[in-house]
């Protein structure tokens, strides 16, 4: 992907990391995950969750730090009270958006 515009990545993402990535019914995780893989996105998707293998049959990385690929956008989906460590991970992971 060319970038136009410094914001492609977060308007144009050719991959999505989705912390608190979930198989539990009815989660944000999950609906997000089902949406992603349903919908024809089209890029790269990395479920982020410590306590499973695998999302809806795409391999899960317990941290942002073990994806193996770069990552152009995060959607964080787990506690408030952690979402400053997260980003800070994020960021360390060179994560775009």
């Amino acid at each position: 992907m060319t970038l136009i515009h410094p914001l492609d990545p977060i308007f144009r993402p050719q991959s999505v990391a989705v912390i608190g990535a979930s198989e539990q019914p009815g989660s944000v995780g999950r609906m997000l995950m089902w949406n992603l893989i349903s919908n024809a996105f089209g890029g790269t998707i990395y479920p982020v969750n410590p306590k499973r293998k695998s999302v809806l049959g795409v391999r899960a990385y317990a941290t942002i730090a073990d994806v193996p690929d770069k990552v152009d956008l995060a959607v964080i989906l787990t506690p408030a009270a952690t979402v400053p460590d997260v980003v800070d991970e994020c960021a360390a992971a060179g994560v775009k958006g």
